[in-house]
């Protein structure tokens, strides 16, 4: 979920832990090649190359999470190390989302970052066995107003998601979570500056809505930080593999098709 101000709980900390730098040239839809298990264990940006830059943002992502900073002192930081490093933007290109040092770009390393880690505390808590029985729905609302909305019913019908009461409301362990997501993951944020998040929806007002009856028991799910995790991308293009092999080679590699993850466990 979004919060007002970061929640250092526990398993948000634990997200932040196993992620490990990856400096690569991808853009944002190159990026989209690599597994959300990979993602989600990987400190990264598009189009970043620098280590030392993204081991920055990554320190300062934290030190936002534990609560201890505000997001404005951290950005002129990061542009004050950018100035050292002797960054400068593409000519043209100043102020915008490429331009790495303007207010948006760090905006959105910052704040995206800070919400998949609270997106997944707060998933990871609701998926305790009494949480899950008392609350086992959520439903995908607007928290934060954006200039140029997303469809995001449209989104959700696409997705196959249904529209019970005439709200984006399924259970908690629905895929149509993972589906609505531009990255791949059950949680919020479902996509850059999206302004959306879930809410819990109880047992009482989902079986008024027929999403399940009183007796059904929901397993809770896990997404364990392992250090045995493999994936299988759907990469065709060779030389998409190819680049995507040298992108993760620092903590993962191909082995007969499947990517294999070899990073430490949190």
């Amino acid at each position: 979920m979004i919060f007002p101000e970061p929640l250092p709980f526990k398993e948000a900390i634990e997200s932040r832990a196993v992620r490990q730098i990856l400096p690569t040239d991808f853009r944002t839809k190159l990026l989209a090649e690599i597994a959300p298990e990979l993602r989600e264990r990987a400190m990264f940006s598009a189009g970043v190359t620098n280590t030392e830059f993204l081991q920055d943002a990554s320190d300062k992502i934290d030190e936002l999470l534990a609560g201890t900073t505000d997001r404005a002192t951290k950005r002129a930081e990061l542009k004050q190390l950018l100035d050292r490093l002797g960054y400068r933007p593409v000519e043209g290109e100043e102020g915008s989302l490429t331009d790495l040092s303007s207010d948006n770009r760090l905006n959105l390393i910052l704040d995206t970052n800070l919400q998949m880690a609270q997106g997944y505390g707060s998933w990871k808590q609701g998926q305790q066995p009494e949480i899950l029985d008392q609350w086992p729905a959520q439903e995908l609302i607007r928290v934060i107003d954006a200039e140029k909305p997303r469809p995001w019913a449209k989104r959700w019908s696409d997705a196959g998601g249904k529209f019970p009461g005439g709200r984006m409301i399924a259970l908690k362990n629905d895929p149509i979570w993972t589906r609505i997501s531009r990255f791949g993951l059950p949680y919020p944020p479902f996509d850059f500056n999206s302004g959306m998040d879930v809410q819990d929806v109880d047992r009482e007002e989902a079986m008024a809505l027929e999403l399940i009856d009183r007796d059904t028991v929901i397993a809770p799910q896990s997404r364990d930080f392992n250090a045995a995790l493999q994936a299988t991308p759907e990469v065709r293009d060779a030389a998409l593999k190819e680049a995507l092999i040298m992108q993760v080679g620092t903590f993962a590699k191909f082995v007969v098709g499947v990517l294999r993850y070899f990073g430490a466990a949190a």
